[in-house]
């Protein structure tokens, strides 16, 4: 059971101050507020910062100072940044800005973390972010 519970090495390893996860929202979107407590307990549980964008320029409980999304910042992110599906999010090396998707959507703790260990363990996604 403590396994479960303790962040997995890989994730530790690579939160090192070099990745950052990126997450937009809407402030009434239902599945953002949903997703918002399992988001903000894997980023705290693995040490790693979070850059929270509001498509509509508000704020949410977890993400009291939200960054407004700017064109050019959905255009960075998203293919078509006049259709967005949020919540979403992305993991991204802080020091290049290259990122990759982690997901979209009310996700579980258990598929987030799926996610971003999947991604720490790809070497070819890995180098691509360097």
């Amino acid at each position: 059971m403590l396994l479960l519970l303790a962040p997995s090495a890989t994730t530790n390893a690579a939160m090192n101050d070099q990745y950052a996860m990126v997450f937009f929202f809407r402030s009434d979107c239902a599945y953002c507020h949903a997703f918002a407590p399992t988001l903000k307990q894997f980023t705290q549980a693995n040490s790693l910062p979070t850059y929270a964008f509001t498509l509509d320029g508000k704020s949410m409980d977890q993400f009291p100072v939200p960054i407004p999304a700017t064109p050019e910042v959905s255009q960075l992110f998203f293919d078509n940044p006049r259709s967005i599906t949020v919540p979403a999010t992305f993991l991204i090396n802080v020091n290049t800005r290259k990122f990759v998707r982690v997901s979209v959507g009310n996700v579980s703790y258990q598929q987030l973390e799926h996610s971003v260990n999947g991604i720490l363990s790809d070497s070819a996604v890995l180098e691509a972010m360097r």
